[in-house]
C-alpha cells in the first residue's frame, strides 16, 4: 500500500490492523498519525482490541533516498503504545532510528515490538 501511494507524496507511514489500514500519514506527520489513531480508539471507532496492529514505516518508492528517511525513535514507540498498537516495523536500512538504546527501552517497557523489514 505504502508502495502504491508513493508516487502521490501522501507519506510514509501507516496503520495497519487485522489486515485493514486504518490510517494513512499526510501532512501531520507520524505524530499526528499515531495521535489520531488513539483518538479513533478512544471515540470507539477503532473496535479491535488494544495491542493489535502496527505501525509501517518505510521510503516513498519515489523518494531520494540520500535524505527525507523515515525516522523513528522513542517518542514513536510511545505514540504507538498510546495508540493501542502491538508495534512498529520500519524497513531496514532505509530509516533513521533516533537513540536506538531509548527507543527499545521504551518498546519493552510499554510491551510492544520494533522489527525490521525487507524494503
Amino acid at each position: 500500500m505504502l508502495a502504491a501511494l508513493g508516487p502521490f507524496d501522501i507519506g510514509q507511514a501507516a496503520v495497519v490492523i487485522d489486515g485493514h489500514v486504518v490510517a494513512v500519514e499526510d501532512i501531520e506527520g507520524t505524530d499526528g498519525l499515531l495521535a489520531r489513531v488513539a483518538r479513533l480508539r478512544a471515540e470507539g471507532r477503532l473496535r479491535t482490541r488494544p495491542a493489535r496492529g502496527v505501525l509501517v514505516k518505510a521510503p516513498k518508492s519515489s523518494q531520494d533516498l540520500r535524505y527525507d528517511l523515515p525516522t523513528v525513535g522513542p517518542r514513536t514507540v510511545e505514540g504507538a503504545a498510546k495508540a493501542g498498537l502491538a508495534g512498529v516495523a520500519v524497513a531496514a536500512g532505509h530509516a533513521i532510528v533516533v537513540e536506538p538504546q531509548a527507543m527499545i527501552e521504551a518498546a519493552d517497557k510499554a510491551g510492544l515490538f520494533v522489527q525490521g523489514m525487507g524494503a
